[in-house]
């Protein structure tokens, strides 16, 4: 099958954007992931409105919900519209249940979306180590996804291992969402490695950025904050994006993320299997 693609790249979280329709999108994504030259962390399908003023709508492809292709989407729409200046493109993606508004400025490509605050904040207790104290994990649980902050613990060679171990102890409490995110920070760098699997396709990806992820790290990092708003710019594998959380009396108002997306040209890419005419058996 050929498939349509434009490419996203949002602090080198690259996005295969999908333009034409796929009946299988879990065969699909696993096939475009599977390609070293596009480099792709996650893949997302775009369903353009049936009507005049509809909304365009992105269908990620674990049904999950990403800030990253949110606002890279709604950079796409913006430009496939001809819009120009700075303007508020009201999307739907999948894993929220309200269409979400990404403010972009077409000609930088600076993209930042508003994004819901958490349904939920607990926490995750894990031992390391037979010889460590259990270790208490943050835990931030947002539409289609939860993000779990390991502080202080480098992701390094156990970081996959790390990953699984908080995975299996999360499912043990019932907790099956879309999507995990583990985020591995540096409180002194202000530094995140995202890893982020996806339950339909089975695949962990230790991500060059994650923007639900910053989200949640800049939640965490309010904690303390009463009242006013504060300001992140998480540095991660891929770039920088900035983080605003908005407080009032002790409550989170508003979550925004942000930062430059770069858009590539469209393209088609040709996966239908080859048949050798040689081989009477192919």
């Amino acid at each position: 099958m050929q498939y349509e693609l434009v490419l996203a790249d949002p602090a080198k979280n690259i996005t295969v954007f999908v333009l034409n329709q796929v009946e299988n999108r879990t065969q699909a994504a696993r096939l475009l992931l599977g390609i070293p030259g596009l480099k792709a962390e996650q893949v997302g399908f775009v369903i353009p409105p049936q009507r005049s003023q509809g909304l365009w709508r992105l269908e990620m492809m674990g049904g999950e919900f990403c800030a990253n292709a949110a606002r890279s989407f709604g950079l796409f729409v913006a430009r496939t519209l001809g819009c120009s200046g700075t303007v508020e493109i009201p999307v739907s993606i999948s894993g929220m249940p309200d269409p979400l508004s990404v403010k972009v400025t077409v000609a930088t490509g600076n993209a930042e979306v508003a994004i819901p605050t958490p349904l939920a904040q607990d926490s995750l207790l894990l031992g390391l180590a037979p010889e460590l104290p259990a270790v208490s994990f943050p835990v931030y649980c947002f539409p289609g996804i939860i993000h779990v902050i390991a502080s202080g613990i480098s992701p390094g060679n156990r970081g996959k291992a790390l990953f699984y171990t908080i995975k299996a102890q999360l499912e043990r409490t019932g907790s099956f969402p879309q999507a995990l995110g583990v985020l591995f920070y540096d409180p002194k760098e202000a530094r995140m490695t995202p890893a982020v699997y996806v339950y339909a396709t089975d695949s962990l990806v230790f991500e060059s950025s994650c923007g639900s992820g910053s989200a949640a790290v800049g939640a965490w990092l309010t904690e303390g904050l009463w009242e006013g708003e504060g300001l992140f710019p998480l540095a991660q594998p891929g770039g920088v994006i900035a983080v605003r959380v908005r407080k009032h009396q002790g409550a989170i108002q508003g979550i925004w993320i942000g930062g430059p997306v770069y858009l590539g040209e469209r393209q088609i890419i040709d996966l239908t299997p080859r048949i050798d005419k040689s081989n009477p058996l192919s």
